[in-house]
């Protein structure tokens, strides 16, 4: 369980955030659109130096967002950012990443695991393949990617990772079933079993890797949003109905400085909700 009131207690908000990344490189997986692209701009704002990683590099037809698309935004704010085109679930490209980081900017302090991937289909419908591409991706390329960069942030001193999760993670209801109920509704015909499997996986992983790296002044959080976040994926796999609750990709961005700018002596572990978090913290919405 999440203690919002006693994190705000322990940590605070600095209302003054303009430069609270300032001389610290992140890297932000998924980088080419969506959530990832919206943290990766927000925090170069925040002062940061931004190691962008997607597979998609230039803008395609028929398909929105790009690594260069977001980089044109980052520069044209005065940020500093690098591209790298990578597939992350492969594991010969996995391996160049967190090199190529620290070779062009000599250091990482923050590894924002925001790429996934996801079907929603029938359970009973998911193939050896699915398997593979959703554990991969979600679970496996987080966990080699925090592998690497803690070596790094251990020579510095300190660190922050940030794994990007889903409500999809939580337990659906069980039996007898309420069919008016929607946590019913969504859980029985979206289809989030596989996804919410995986996330599942990494909320458990980020807080064995908090508790395990606690004496080391590394931050280890998940985070994920309240409702839908309408990003270009989400919208291009409608997956949502116009009753759900829907939160935007500044909400998220918000939350995600928050967890990556904290004492990880104080903000560690935590499976955290993006509204409930900034509410604790006295943030607005944004």
């Amino acid at each position: 369980m999440i203690y919002y009131a006693e994190l705000n207690q322990q940590v605070g908000h600095k209302m003054d955030d303009s430069k609270l990344l300032e001389g610290k490189v992140a890297l932000i997986t998924g980088a080419s659109r969506g959530i990832g692209a919206g943290i990766a701009a927000y925090f170069a704002t925040r002062g940061a130096k931004i190691a962008l990683v997607a597979r998609t590099l230039e803008p395609q037809p028929g398909m929105s967002g790009s690594l260069q698309e977001t980089a044109e935004t980052i520069r044209e704010s005065g940020g500093d950012c690098l591209c790298i085109r990578a597939n992350l679930a492969d594991p010969t490209d996995r391996a160049r990443i967190i090199p190529a980081v620290i070779d062009h900017f000599g250091r990482l302090d923050i590894l924002v695991n925001n790429a996934a991937w996801c079907r929603f289909i029938p359970i009973w419908q998911v193939t050896p393949k699915h398997w593979h591409l959703a554990f991969e991706m979600n679970v496996i390329a987080p966990q080699t990617l925090s592998q690497q960069a803690v070596e790094h942030m251990k020579t510095q001193g300190a660190g922050w990772i940030l794994n990007i999760s889903s409500a999809t993670s939580d337990m659906p209801p069980s039996a007898p079933y309420d069919s008016d109920s929607r946590a019913v509704q969504f859980n029985r015909d979206g289809h989030p079993t596989l996804y919410g499997t995986t996330k599942a996986a990494l909320e458990r992983l980020s807080a064995g890797w908090a508790v395990e790296l606690s004496p080391d002044n590394i931050a280890i959080n998940s985070l994920a949003p309240v409702g839908v976040v309408l990003s270009e994926g989400a919208m291009a796999l409608n997956n949502y109905s116009d009753d759900d609750h829907v939160e935007s990709v500044a909400t998220m961005a918000e939350a995600a400085l928050q967890l990556c700018s904290k004492p990880p002596t104080l903000c560690s572990g935590l499976n955290a909700r993006s509204i409930p978090l900034l509410e604790s913290l006295g943030i607005p919405i944004p």
